[in-house]
């Protein structure tokens, strides 16, 4: 009897809806001076951006910096950008995991739009797990940069 779990390809999918266009989440995901503002796990991380090519075969370069002085850069490259509705792109740990793939999908949603995160390929259930907690923490921190740069409606 072979051990079908481990040939399995371990898969994560997170869906969030957003009070949001479709475009201002693909700007969130796509311009620096807006990812440094939300891309991390914690609000005690200090995100750079040191490179990011947005088109087919450009490379991207995420930096995070954990309270305890470590940073933590993830890499790639962009495969499909379909302004605003799809961003694919490999997923690495500078010096970890690698071949790993990332897959931003948006939808309207009524009034706001839907975003959901497919990520493929990982090594082991203890990576998918540990990058659920992450992803779900930068998604937490992404809702509250939307609604904070929401501009306030003027009331009578």
């Amino acid at each position: 009897m072979s051990d079908k779990k481990s040939n399995q390809i371990e898969t994560l999918e997170i869906r969030r809806v957003f009070n949001a266009s479709r475009q201002q989440i693909f700007q969130a995901w796509t311009q620096p001076e807006t990812i440094v503002q939300w891309f991390a796990p914690t609000s005690e991380h200090v995100t750079s951006v040191p490179k990011l090519d947005l088109i087919a075969g450009g490379q991207y370069r995420i930096e995070m910096k954990a309270p305890d002085g470590n940073t933590y850069s993830a890499i790639g490259e962009y495969l499909e950008i379909s302004e605003p509705e799809k961003l694919v792109f490999t997923w690495a740990w500078d010096g970890g995991d690698s071949g790993m793939l990332v897959t931003i999908d948006l939808y309207e949603k009524n009034n706001g739009t839907e975003l959901v995160l497919t990520h493929e390929k990982f090594p082991d259930s203890g990576s998918r797990d540990h990058h659920n907690e992450g992803w779900i923490g930068c998604l937490d921190r992404l809702v509250s940069h939307i609604n904070h740069s929401q501009p306030k409606r003027a009331t009578s």
